[in-house]
């Protein structure tokens, strides 16, 4: 006994399933999009890499630079070093200039971090006091005033 087949159809020759290059051609299609899948995933995962080492560069650059002004007398001049073992790829960089405005210093901060040969930086700025301790303390200049 066969089984019925269905009008039109002789079940023979090229009518019947996929040929060999209708196959060909939808892998080409499936590996055309997975190259593009793993490409986007490898973007992505440089591009959080690079946040997380902003990030990172960002806290450290706020740290130092609140460590700067907390000092109580700062002058012009220019220091650098690094963040020990536990940040092994940062280095800083601190500067102190003279303003334009009369008791005031500039302090710029550079945080600098080095990932797979591809140097980035981060620049802070800020005016901070300066002149004699007591003075910044009690906000009171020395010398000229109404009262001498």
């Amino acid at each position: 006994m066969s089984l019925p087949r269905a009008k039109g159809k002789s079940g023979t020759g090229a009518d019947c399933g996929f040929t060999l290059l209708e196959a060909i051609v939808s892998v080409a299609i499936m590996a055309i999009g997975l190259v593009a899948v793993i490409e986007a995933y490898g973007a992505a995962m440089r591009l959080s890499l690079q946040d997380e080492y902003l990030s990172t560069g960002t806290f450290l650059a706020r740290g130092k630079m609140e460590e700067v002004l907390k000092e109580t007398a700062i002058a012009p001049g220019e220091d650098d070093g690094d963040f020990g073992e536990e940040f092994p790829d940062y280095s800083w960089t601190v500067e102190i200039a003279d303003s334009e405005i009369e008791g005031l210093e500039i302090v710029t901060v550079t945080v600098t971090w080095n990932v797979a040969g591809v140097e980035d930086e981060l620049v802070l700025t800020s005016a901070a006091p300066y002149g004699e301790p007591e003075a910044q303390a009690t906000g009171v200049t020395t010398g000229g005033g109404a009262g001498a």
